[in-house]
């Protein structure tokens, strides 16, 4: 018996069969079996929308995945939107108040749900396991966005759109027809009487108003002369009286 030959076959499988466990283990710790041997705890993550989210799509925190979409959206009882069930690595403890969106990436829009905590939580408490979060979030699509246009901001401007119709009808009713035209004629007309009208009564009372003037100025003249006329008689008497005293000048304006 060839003991030399025996013993490099020996070898040969020992490192062969070495390979193949080696292999094997990088398979399974790489592939998805891997994941089961992991422990996990679950939450629930409502959305409006979860439109491309599949089972087994990634969640991560920070760009590092976390864990994995457990089973495909589910309708929510009140038909207002869908809940997703996410398996979340045990030794990952989300804060409370953590925002959990859906993204996608690659050219294929592959979709994955991503967390974003709070900024500055100095005491962040965590999300007990098997806990529902109502404010998930879904990032805008193009399909996402027809749908708002259609559904939300299309009736919007339909109705919009019935009110100035509405009002220009009425307007071209009630104001711009034929009887309406006129009276705003006749009201302009009248404005435009009431106006002269006015500028005559200014026109009055501006001159009634300089004629007063010249009158206080008479008034004041006149005093002016009185009172001369007192002091002369108080100064010479009745028999002997003369005008000593200055007369009063007044200047007219």
């Amino acid at each position: 018996m060839d003991t030399t030959n025996t013993s490099t076959q020996f070898r040969a499988g020992f490192f062969v069969i070495l390979g193949l466990l080696c292999i094997g283990s990088l398979v399974i710790y790489f592939g998805r079996f891997g994941e089961s041997m992991k422990k996990f705890y679950t939450l629930t993550v409502e959305y409006r929308n979860a439109s491309g989210l599949l089972k087994g799509g990634d969640v991560t925190l920070s760009g590092a995945r976390i864990g994995e979409v457990a089973e495909p959206p589910k309708v929510l009882p009140n038909m207002r939107g869908v809940s997703v069930l996410l398996k979340i690595n045990e030794n990952v403890q989300i804060p409370q108040g953590s925002v959990f969106s859906i993204g996608s990436s690659g050219l294929l829009g592959d979709r994955f749900v991503t967390v974003t905590m709070k900024d500055n939580d100095e005491h962040p408490v965590p999300i007990a396991p098997g806990s529902v979060i109502t404010n998930g979030q879904s990032e805008s699509s193009i399909a996402e966005l027809q749908r708002q246009i259609h559904d939300e901001i299309f009736p919007k401007l339909d109705s919009a759109l019935s009110n100035i119709d509405a009002v220009t009808v009425s307007l071209r009713n009630s104001v711009f027809n034929e009887q309406g035209v006129r009276n705003l004629q006749m009201t302009l007309s009248n404005f435009a009487t009431a106006s002269a009208d006015f500028k005559g009564v200014a026109t009055q009372a501006d001159q009634f108003l300089k004629n007063g003037n010249d009158a206080m100025g008479s008034v004041k003249g006149a005093a002016g002369d009185l009172k001369a006329f007192i002091a002369n008689l108080r100064q010479h008497g009745i028999l002997f009286y003369r005008d000593s005293a200055p007369p009063s000048s007044t200047k007219k304006p």
